[in-house]
């Protein structure tokens, strides 16, 4: 049977522990998002999904989420790209539950320090 899920890496744990009770480092992100993305984000994921692990091994900033509970925003400047990836963590200690890309893209320089400025900054490179 096909998983409707790609394993894309694992979170640092200690960029997180002060501010949430991760219960798995484990990140993936469901086929259903993947179609979301590349639908709404002008193909996001197909095109710079290639910079996933970069972004989630090295992000320049983490920011708690203020709009929505258990989120948080990673961010990454690559190549004049501004990359941004929504992921809903596992707080939960359920089998077979893992944190979760909701989505991803690359916005203008303009939105990306707006969204700094707005949520708090949980770590920061």
């Amino acid at each position: 049977m096909e998983e409707n899920y790609i394993e894309l890496g694992k979170l640092n744990k200690e960029h997180l522990y002060k501010y949430f009770s991760v219960n798995t480092d484990k990140l993936i992100i469901t086929k259903e998002r993947i179609k979301h993305i590349n639908e709404r984000h002008k193909k996001d994921f197909d095109i710079y999904g290639k910079y996933i692990s970069k972004i989630i091994e090295n992000p320049d900033y983490i920011l708690e989420d203020i709009e929505n509970e258990n989120t948080v925003l990673y961010l990454k400047e690559i190549n004049s790209l501004n990359l941004q990836i929504v992921i809903k963590l596992q707080l939960d200690n359920k089998e077979n539950k893992y944190n979760s890309i909701i989505t991803f893209w690359n916005m203008r320089r303009r939105s990306y320090n707006q969204i700094i400025r707005k949520n708090k900054i949980i770590y920061k490179n």
